[in-house]
């Protein structure tokens, strides 16, 4: 299973210019996700270091979903893939 990370990618569409967060396995791939939305500027992958988004509380996520009628299966896939992004919050 090729792992996912979190790709920062800035475009220009002619008028604006704009950041994006994709989930993907490569810098190629991020930007590829962006095609038809202007142009690629710069593709940054996303660190913890360099975070602009890592710290979301899991639980709480599935708690929320869980009140809001969505089912285990949709929950636990949603909840799995953003741990194995690293977007889970430390504890």
């Amino acid at each position: 299973m090729k792992k996912l990370n979190i790709f920062r990618v800035y475009l220009d569409d002619g008028r604006n210019a704009f950041r994006v967060l994709v989930p993907a396995t490569d810098a190629k791939d991020a930007a590829k996700w962006c095609e038809g939305n202007g142009d690629v500027i710069a593709v940054k992958q996303n660190t913890r270091e360099n975070c602009d988004l890592v710290d979301i509380d899991l639980e709480h996520l599935a708690e929320t979903l869980q009140k809001n009628a969505w089912g285990q299966d949709e929950i636990d896939v949603i909840t799995r893939t953003l741990s194995r992004v690293g977007l889970e919050r430390l504890r």
